[in-house]
């Protein structure tokens, strides 16, 4: 007959849940079976960071009552197991085939290792099982997939997980609403007996391998919100089906081989928040009713061979965030209608073939963050509206044909960390104001026909990684403020006309690994405190008038690759320990006057 066990185990459970409960019993052998379940569960668990398991998980205590563990109350069998971010290391036991009133399975964020125990396939009342973020191996287990009639969930991105998905995926599977597949080895076709889980919700099928045809059978799933597709091998021509998925949100379809034109009926999916179709194959012009998908954040169609010139009608895009089109082959002028868009936080229109002046109308962009214009054909002037981008932490400009002198404005950018303005055929004096903008790292102002001296109030640079002011018409000395740089990786005054002696304090500025001067007038000799330059593995000083001798402390620069003293006036011989610099791969001391050299 069996042992039972009362399922109120106390008094006060009697009065609290009535009579009735005297009667709720569970089997023993049904409780044993799901504590056996944990323990070999615990078992197979190599590492407890936390001790979660070894401090909560033991036998003179109730299953119910252990770390992660939640049990139903009528029968007090285990109904989810929630052990996420436990820092746990090891296998997922096959033993968990036995918690067979378990409804949710969560181990994600942890370490195991393995495959995932077919076993869980028994499991008929599972609804979510969630184990991304871990190191599983091997293909998933066909009926998880394809014969769970309760499964809601599946969530099992970043993993190691390989195979093909099974042809007879969501056969009987009819409540699957999440299907998170993400950032595997998955390969193969995307099955088209996909569209059967009615229900789907959000598909997730992102940085793996799969190949082939989206099918168009996609466009069924009625029910959709995101679809996730983006990094793997996909080709053709994106279905038309897909744009009858009137609660699409998110359509992310990047970073495949897809061709074919920029889909023209994108206006048919009112509640789109992000387009992503960037780095494909896709063609033919951006068509204006893309724009009136007034719920769109952002906007990816960035890397394709897209022709023609932008709509105008942008401005309708009230909510839009991101705009990427860069790296096409669009033409004709930037319309002002983008820089009435008061949302924008990200502007990149780089690498085409654009042309006309930057519209002034960027008083609106007060949320504005990336502006990147480059490899354009833009001409006229900086505007000095631009100073008004109040949030702005990256302005790109370069590798145009702007001219101009660079607008002191620029200097009322207080956030700004990148300022690359190289390339153009810009004049003048460089602004002191930009040096006062103590968040910039990167200044890139090289290319130019830049006049006047390098400013010298550089304190508030602070963090500056990179000064690369070469190839410009710079005259007046290296301003000794650059030694007090201590961010500074990376100095290029190359081809100039400085003047002067070498500062000795910018050898004083440890974190430096380049240093090129070379191609100016610069006189006097290298100074001597080389040996703070632990970190230097380029230094440039030829085709100057340095003299004197080579300071024999330049062999304590053990990181050097590259050292060019070429075309100066050095005298003395070759200090030997040059010798010391096993790491480098170039030495050119050709014309100078030092001795033992031809």
């Amino acid at each position: 007959m069996g042992r039972f066990v009362v399922a109120v185990s106390a008094v006060g459970d009697i009065l609290k849940f009535g009579i009735r409960g005297c009667f709720e019993f569970i089997s023993f052998e049904d409780f044993t079976t799901d504590r056996d379940a944990l323990l070999a569960f615990k078992n197979a668990i190599t590492v407890d960071t936390n001790a979660v398991l070894s401090n909560s998980w033991l036998t003179n205590t109730s299953i119910c009552d252990w770390n992660g563990v939640s049990c139903g109350i009528k029968h007090h069998r285990v109904t989810a197991l929630n052990l996420s971010n436990f820092a746990l290391h090891g296998k997922l036991t096959p033993h968990l085939g036995n918690l067979t009133f378990l409804q949710s399975l969560d181990v994600s964020s942890n370490n195991f290792t393995g495959v995932l125990p077919i076993e869980l396939s028994k499991l008929r009342r599972l609804k979510q099982v969630y184990a991304a973020f871990n190191n599983f191996r091997g293909e998933i287990p066909r009926g998880i997939l394809a014969n769970m009639s309760l499964l809601e969930e599946i969530v099992l991105g970043f993993n190691k997980l390989s195979g093909v998905l099974p042809s007879d995926i969501c056969n009987n599977t009819p409540k699957l609403k999440r299907l998170f597949l993400d950032a595997n080895q998955i390969y193969g076709n995307i099955p088209r007996s996909i569209c059967k889980c009615s229900e789907m919700q959000e598909l997730g099928l992102s940085m793996n391998m799969f190949s082939g045809n989206i099918p168009t059978e996609v466009g069924n799933l009625t029910m959709l919100t995101v679809l996730s597709l983006y990094d793997n091998h996909l080709q053709g021509n994106i279905p038309s089906s897909i744009f009858n998925l009137s609660r699409l949100e998110s359509l992310l379809l990047g970073q495949n081989k897809l061709s074919g034109h920029v889909p023209t009926n994108l206006d048919k999916l009112r509640n789109l928040l992000v387009l992503y179709l960037s780095s494909n194959n896709l063609t033919g012009s951006i068509l204006s009713s893309i724009f009136n998908v007034s719920s769109l954040e952002s906007i990816y169609l960035n890397d394709n061979s897209i022709s023609g010139s932008i709509p105008t009608n942008l401005d309708n895009l009230l909510n839009l965030q991101v705009l990427n089109l860069s790296s096409n082959h669009l033409t004709g002028n930037i319309p002002f209608s983008i820089f009435n868009i008061s949302s924008l936080e990200y502007i990149n229109l780089d690498g085409n073939k654009l042309c006309g002046s930057i519209p002034t109308n960027l008083v609106n962009l007060l949320n504005l963050r990336w502006l990147y214009l480059s490899n354009n054909s833009l001409t006229g002037h900086i505007p000095r509206q631009i100073g008004n981008l109040s949030s702005l932490l990256g302005l790109d400009l370069g590798l145009n044909l702007l001219a101009g002198a660079i607008p002191k404005e620029i200097g009322n950018l207080t956030s700004l960390i990148y300022l690359y303005l190289y390339g153009n055929h810009l004049t003048g004096n460089i602004p002191s104001s930009i040096f006062n903008v103590a968040s910039l790292e990167f200044i890139q102002l090289f290319r130019n026909n830049l006049s006047g001296s390098i400013p010298t109030d550089l304190d508030n640079l602070q963090n500056l990684q990179i000064l690369n002011l070469a190839m410009n018409n710079l005259t007046g000395v290296i301003p000794k403020e650059i030694g007090h740089l201590t961010s500074l990786t990376h100095l290029f005054l190359s081809s100039n006309r400085l003047t002067g002696n070498i500062p000795s304090s910018i050898f004083n500025a440890s974190s430096l690994e380049s240093i090129y001067l070379d191609g100016n007038s610069i006189s006097g000799s290298i100074p001597t405190n080389l040996d703070s330059l632990l970190n230097l593995q380029e230094l440039s000083l030829s085709r100057n008038n340095l003299t004197g001798s080579i300071p024999k402390q330049v062999g304590s620069l053990t990181s050097l690759i590259d050292l060019q003293l070429g075309f100066n006036k050095f005298t003395g011989s070759i200090p030997d320990q040059v010798g010391n610099l096993t790491s480098l791969r170039r030495l050119d001391l050709a014309i100078n006057k030092l001795e033992g050299l031809c």
